[in-house]
């Protein structure tokens, strides 16, 4: 049997190209390598991994990291690197972003 085609157009991760790891998947992977830090296979156990294909003109696909109720997403594009944070399923009103060791900068939710 041929594996189904993901048609092109945006449906809201539906049938985009989307392809995901999510974390009881990673955490098995995880454990045939060995014993496992409990701390580390918690969060792994939990968190989920989307990979979109890439636009046209983009040099990487956009992997998006679902972890601690917050999506990060990043992409390199033609001429900038896209980082997406996207905190709308927590209460968080301040999130503190550090760059390169630039120190923290905050940057408000809402």
């Amino acid at each position: 049997m041929t594996p189904p085609i993901d048609p092109p157009e945006n449906t809201d991760g539906l049938g985009d190209g989307q392809r995901t790891l999510n974390g009881p998947h990673l955490a098995g992977a995880l454990a045939l390598l060995g014993p496992v830090d409990p701390v580390c296979a918690d969060v792994i156990g939990r968190l989920n991994l989307r990979v979109y294909p890439g636009e046209p003109g983009d040099r990487t696909g956009y992997v998006v990291l679902d972890v601690h109720g917050v999506s990060i997403g990043v992409k390199r594009r033609a001429d900038d690197l896209y980082l997406h944070a996207d905190t709308t399923d927590t209460d968080d009103r301040l999130i503190a972003f550090e760059i390169n060791g630039g120190g923290e900068t905050d940057h408000p939710t809402s």
